[in-house]
């Protein structure tokens, strides 16, 4: 049996198994519903006290944060598959990737992969996700766009982007600035992210601060389409796509307060898939 990775408390690298551990909750409780064949064999090879994320998920809060992890997965996954319908060769870039393996679960075997994150991330991902001739593990910070450089674009094949839970961490001006830049660099692109509007935004920053982690962020977005296309006239199509109903229809098993709060939160812009086309 392999050394585990140990993932010590309180440390930056512990807000990449808090995702993981409610996808790997979801798909062990509603296996029917969400797939993903990497998630327990990665918590397989953590060292880590799993135990108080397991008694929060036996309740109403932890149950529904589990699920939105899973669903906001789902989501992106739906979009990989779709571009790579018409761009089987493509590149799908996950930014801000952690331990996510969204762009796995679409994988059609032709495609190929990069991932994205600080340095100190892409050290724990390589231990348990390392790079292989199709996948490659950048360190860069996102802000820092020497990683343009980095990846393997060939405008030819296509290239998706997709982020989980990135930009929450960012703020609104440096979004703009890396969208507008992606947009001139990467004609025929793709990105897919979820984000919210300024009630959903202050809501998950509580959520978080509760949790130990205070972040000082104001990417929001009230109205996603009229936004995004007013910052570059590179975006070809915006589109904005209820993350929580829109891709997985909420099970009588998510619990009646899932049931009840998820279209809320799609129709109000509390929850939000966004996607942006960049002209070719």
């Amino acid at each position: 049996m392999s050394k585990k990775i140990k993932v010590e408390k309180n440390s930056v690298q512990e807000t990449l198994v808090l995702p993981l551990f409610g996808k790997a909750w979801a798909v062990r409780e509603y296996p029917d519903i969400f797939k993903d064949h990497d998630v327990e064999k990665i918590m397989d090879q953590v060292e880590y006290d799993f135990s108080a994320l397991e008694k929060a998920a036996s309740g109403v809060k932890g149950k529904i944060a589990s699920l939105a992890a899973a669903t906001r997965q789902a989501a992106l996954v739906w979009e990989v598959k779709e571009y790579l319908r018409e761009h089987p060769n493509a590149l799908v870039v996950n930014l801000g990737c952690g331990l996510d393996t969204a762009g796995h679960q679409a994988d059609n075997g032709t495609c190929r992969f990069a991932n994205v994150d600080f340095p100190n991330v892409i050290e724990l991902r390589e231990q348990l996700l390392p790079s292989t001739e199709r996948e490659k593990n950048i360190a860069s910070d996102l802000n820092d766009l020497a990683w343009f450089d980095k990846i393997d674009f060939k405008e030819n094949h296509g290239v998706i982007f997709i982020a989980s839970g990135v930009f929450l961490y960012f703020k609104k001006e440096d979004v703009r600035k890396l969208f507008c830049a992606m947009a001139e660099r990467f004609p025929g692109g793709r990105i897919a992210f979820d984000g919210q509007n300024q009630r959903g935004r202050d809501v998950d920053l509580k959520a978080l601060k509760s949790s130990g982690i205070d972040i000082s962020a104001n990417f929001a977005l009230d109205h996603p389409v009229e936004e995004l296309k007013s910052w570059s006239d590179r975006f070809a199509r915006v589109q904005w796509k209820k993350m929580s109903t829109g891709y997985i229809k909420p099970d009588k098993r998510f619990g009646l307060l899932y049931r009840i709060l998820a279209p809320i939160a799609d129709n109000t812009g509390m929850s939000q898939l966004d996607v942006i086309d960049f002209k070719k």
